[in-house]
């Protein structure tokens, strides 16, 4: 047999108030109406749920009250997180991101989130750029922080911070013990870069911004993927997001660049017709952080 939980509430209801009409009254409606479906109830059941004149639960009533009271209360809240994610105050949204944005942007966007919206879990993933955008376009991600995806007109994106790059060398290089340099003081030195398979809009943008300074220098593609374990000599150097410099490998040393080099902005990217509903959410938080 079924049993609606509208009339396992009746019964809850009764035997909260200790009689029929009290709760009635609470159930605004008539008490014979509530009378007559909790005894058919027990008719169909085979077994009284109250005693009358006193009205007070009989055995088979305490078992049904207590295993009502629990359906109940998950039915409740059953309801309250389906509005919730619906409304996008709860549920589970994936955020991709780059190395370079561990290290400030994720913390501090996943805390802002948590002070926000605790209802909300981030699901975090760490990948390169090229996976990122192939993530957003085949649904694997919601979301991605990255500083080089592409431009597309169905992807939304929000700059959280503008960065500049800075030099990384080796220990033992000769311009180790500064704390700035010019471009042109690495003449002859080879530059180290991301591979650009892993990271190709970065790579290029590197490539571009120290062209526009007037330098160029032979490439070499870092052997070891990432920022964590850069491979460098006294004749290689290596260009990366301020963001790292704290975060370096032992035995680097990073200079501030003195020349004049565009900005590389650290963005938070998503699909522009997304029906995620906690996507606005995290992106209010971004541009909050943004905005300091």
């Amino acid at each position: 047999m079924t049993i609606d939980l509208r009339l396992m509430r009746y019964v809850v209801t009764v035997a909260d108030e200790g009689g029929f009409q009290r709760a009635a009254d609470r159930l605004h409606m008539a008490q014979p109406p509530l009378s007559r479906q909790i005894a058919a109830l027990e008719r169909e059941l085979g077994a009284r749920l109250f005693e009358r004149r006193p009205t007070r639960l009989t055995e088979p009533g305490k078992v049904f009250v207590e295993g009502a009271r629990a359906l109940l209360a998950e039915a409740d809240a059953l309801v309250e997180r389906t509005v919730s994610v619906a409304h996008g105050t709860a549920g589970t949204l994936r955020l991709g991101y780059v190395t370079s944005a561990a290290y400030w942007a994720v913390p501090t966007l996943l805390s802002a989130m948590g002070a926000r919206h605790p209802g909300i879990r981030v699901e975090t993933r760490e990948m390169w750029s090229a996976d990122l955008a192939a993530a957003l376009e085949r649904d694997e991600i919601d979301a991605a922080l990255s500083r080089s995806l592409p431009h597309r007109p169905d992807l939304a994106r929000l700059t959280l911070v503008r960065e500049g790059l800075v030099v990384v060398v080796a220990a033992g290089h000769r311009l180790a013990g500064r704390t700035e340099l010019s471009l042109r003081e690495l003449r002859g030195d080879t530059l180290r870069a991301i591979r650009r398979d892993i990271a190709p809009a970065f790579h290029d943008a590197v490539l571009a911004a120290l062209r526009g300074a007037g330098e160029a220098f032979p490439v070499e593609e870092e052997p070891v993927p990432g920022f964590r374990h850069l491979v460098l000599d006294h004749r290689t150097f290596a260009v990366v997001p301020q963001a790292l410099t704290r975060h370096l490998p032992a035995g680097t040393a990073a200079l501030r660049i003195g020349d004049d080099l565009p900005g590389f902005d650290l963005e938070l990217v998503w699909q522009a017709d997304t029906s995620v509903p906690p996507v606005p959410l995290l992106v209010g938080a971004a541009r909050a952080l943004a905005a300091q």
